[in-house]
């Protein structure tokens, strides 16, 4: 736990997730980065349960941005700093899976796990670890997010492209940042919190390198 941070309610979770900035929704083993789960109260079960709840509601009112990132974890990301990732992620090079997933989603809207993989043949077994890399890499790439989950018993996600779902206003604070900006507002967040001691450290945490 952070700085005594116990977490009892939604809106506590949100002011925790707007105070770092980004947070992991579970914790990333051997380090101190900040992590939803970690800091809200209760057992086990009702950490796991509560940290969980209050992400997914705080995603789909748009109050902040949910989708992997740090070491490939679900994470949390404030609107205050949501344009300097969008800004730095966005326009990554696209392997041809991902491609495929996003010109569908783009041609067809939004689409859940299921629905995605039944569409695109990638129902087989064999085929599911190539399916999961490509959504990590658009996740990544902020080129889609987590809109909503199927109902039970499947509760797998449903994505849709990035530019249908976010805020207009909020993609449009990004386009006039600069990558160098965008890079040192990130870092200095960071460093701010305590979640790295030098620059060299956010390598540990982040697939794209802030010091290109």
């Amino acid at each position: 736990m952070r700085n005594g941070d116990i977490l009892t309610s939604q809106d506590e979770a949100l002011d925790f997730i707007n105070k770092y900035g980004v947070v992991t929704l579970f914790p990333v083993k051997k380090t101190e980065f900040p992590s939803l789960y970690k800091a809200t109260k209760g057992s086990r079960d009702e950490k796991f349960r509560d940290a969980w709840m209050w992400a997914d509601n705080l995603a789909l009112d748009k109050q902040i941005h949910y989708g992997k990132l740090v070491c490939k974890q679900v994470t949390l990301v404030s609107l205050e700093m949501f344009p300097y990732f969008y800004r730095l992620s966005k326009g990554r090079r696209l392997t041809s899976t991902a491609r495929k997933i996003l010109g569908f989603l783009e041609s067809n809207g939004k689409a859940s796990t299921t629905g995605l993989r039944e569409s695109l043949g990638f129902e087989q077994k064999e085929k599911k670890y190539e399916f999961l890399k490509a959504i990590d890499e658009l996740q990544i790439a902020f080129a889609i997010a987590i809109v909503d989950r199927e109902k039970p018993p499947r509760l797998t996600h449903i994505y849709d492209i990035m530019e249908r779902w976010m805020p207009r206003n909020l993609l449009k604070r990004a386009e006039p940042i600069n990558k160098d900006i965008a890079r040192k507002k990130i870092v200095a967040k960071l460093l701010e919190n305590n979640v790295i001691s030098r620059v060299e450290d956010t390598k540990r945490f982040f697939s794209f390198d802030l010091l290109d």
